[in-house]
């Protein structure tokens, strides 16, 4: 359950992007989460945070996620004049140790994020608050902001990169593996770790929440070589999606791309979706603080 935490490999700075470390609680049990505030640029060169996207990065790594090039993405967001606020999920990079939960607990810290942007001290107070807050993540980190955005209207547009419907399948195959032990002991294993940790893993299924976004926008991308968790796991999620009335749902299949590795291969055109998807969703930005 804890594992080893990574070090952040690099900051905005390293980008030329100004940024503040910022520090806000956790909704509900209040653990403290480290992060950046990374101003979007305008054309004019001007600072904003009108327009804010949380990124989620996946189990195992930090919100600078070399493997998935998340520092690299929140700064193309950026200079397309979206401000980012970039964190460190409990148990990963400088926050503190925590038992990972897959989303289970970990919704509490993206919506910590939004009360931040929507109540906390202001990084840049110049700028003023943002007004609209959207979200992107990946992998562990796409499910728990469909999670967190199925419960808290101010998340108003949803990327999920990488996505499962539900954990417990690939428990059941990765369990066996990691700990070395016959499949039929992997029940126990998840009964145990809910008496030891709280951590119910059968609740960790996106696709039961999924609907209650609507009529939000949602964009689903998923990696067509994706084996770590395939791409009918976006089929699920987007039909659960739009069983909604006014379901407002996309979906990108990347063809070659592996687990997480969408925007590395796709690059700008990764970039350039994403940004006419915010867009769209929440308007342009005006220029006033």
């Amino acid at each position: 359950m804890y594992v080893t935490q990574k070090a952040l490999y690099a900051t905005p700075a390293s980008l030329g992007l100004k940024f503040q470390s910022v520090t806000f609680a956790s909704r509900d049990d209040h653990i403290q989460l480290r992060g950046w505030f990374i101003p979007g640029v305008l054309p004019n060169g001007n600072l904003t945070a009108q327009r804010t996207i949380i990124m989620v990065h996946g189990a195992r790594t930090n919100r600078t996620d070399k493997d998935a090039g998340l520092l690299n993405l929140s700064g193309a967001i950026a200079r397309n004049g979206f401000a980012v606020l970039a964190f460190d999920m409990r148990g990963s990079g400088e926050s503190p140790p925590a038992p990972i939960s897959l989303g289970y607990f970990e919704q509490r810290d993206v919506l910590g994020a939004v009360d931040f942007l929507r109540a906390g001290p202001l990084p840049y107070p110049e700028l003023g608050r943002p007004r609209a807050i959207a979200g992107w993540g990946v992998s562990m980190g796409a499910a728990t902001l469909t999670m967190a955005a199925a419960q808290e209207l101010a998340i108003r547009a949803v990327v999920s990169d990488s996505a499962y419907a539900d954990i417990i399948p690939i428990l059941e195959r990765e369990v066996p593996r990691g700990g070395h032990l016959p499949a039929l002991f992997t029940p126990g294993a998840l009964l145990a770790t809910q008496a030891f940790y709280g951590v119910n893993f059968y609740a960790d299924r996106p696709v039961d929440f999924v609907a209650r976004i609507a009529p939000r926008p949602i964009l689903f991308i998923h990696g067509a070589a994706d084996k770590y968790i395939p791409p009918s796991n976006m089929d699920l999620l987007a039909a659960a999606a739009r069983s909604s009335p006014n379901a407002d749902v996309q979906t990108w299949s990347v063809p070659g791309a592996n687990h997480a590795q969408s925007f590395n291969i796709e690059g700008k055109v990764y970039v350039d979706r994403i940004i006419a998807f915010y867009t769209a969703a929440l308007g342009p930005d005006n220029g006033v603080a």
